[in-house]
């Protein structure tokens, strides 16, 4: 047992420790970058899926004798994601989220209004934009506490490309104990990959951060 133990510990540490699931970074990129602060968002996002692997396949009969049916995979599939916010008073976030959604399926001139005096127009007309003119990349980067700070080690980045809400979910508002407000939208997205660094040493000082005590 002990020596399953020590060998355990030795795996760990030799691949630079465990991961933990809370700590990670959002970034909007290209696009999607002009409706957010990327400040409020590196900070706000309380919760991010990494994007599973997804395939289609097909049936073929008839490859062996009596083998029956074989599935043979044909497309790759790419489901959907969500992020999830937490809010400040300003509603910062949400804001920026309606607005890019504004921007997918929007009416024609402005969609907001700053006074309840002055509603929009009830005929108003709802028409779906380009595509081109609001997707954008959203980059999901899976990180690990460092020498330099709790993100610095980033092991693997997804990379949502051409990205846009397709969905706000409501937001419930009760009397009760406080709560923060929380807001998730669920994006869909032409297709993903992935950047990968080997961080498993990041942790070891290098021969002059020892000589100099830099760290």
């Amino acid at each position: 047992m002990a020596s399953g133990i020590t060998s355990f510990l030795t795996q760990v540490s030799r691949n630079g420790g465990m991961s933990f699931s809370n700590s990670f970074i959002v970034r909007f990129k290209n696009g999607a970058a002009k409706y957010f602060d990327s400040d409020l968002v590196e900070i706000f996002c309380e919760e991010a899926q990494l994007p599973n692997s997804n395939t289609a396949t097909g049936t073929q009969n008839g490859l062996v004798t009596g083998l029956g049916s074989v599935d043979y995979p044909h497309t790759r599939v790419f489901t959907e994601f969500s992020l999830t916010f937490m809010l400040d008073a300003n509603l910062n976030i949400l804001k920026s989220l309606n607005d890019w959604y504004y921007d997918v399926i929007g009416g024609s001139g402005k969609n907001n209004i700053t006074a309840l005096d002055n509603p929009l127009s009830a005929d108003r007309v709802m028409r779906v934009r380009y595509r081109d003119t609001y997707q954008g990349d959203i980059h999901i980067i899976k990180a690990e506490s460092g020498k330099k700070s709790a993100v610095d080690r980033q092991p693997i980045t997804y990379v949502m490309e051409r990205a846009w809400p397709y969905q706000i979910d409501a937001i419930p508002l009760q009397f009760g104990s406080s709560q923060i407000t929380k807001v998730t939208a669920n994006f869909k997205y032409e297709r993903h990959y992935t950047m990968t660094q080997d961080v498993k040493n990041a942790l070891q000082l290098t021969k002059q951060e020892a000589a100099t005590g830099i760290l």
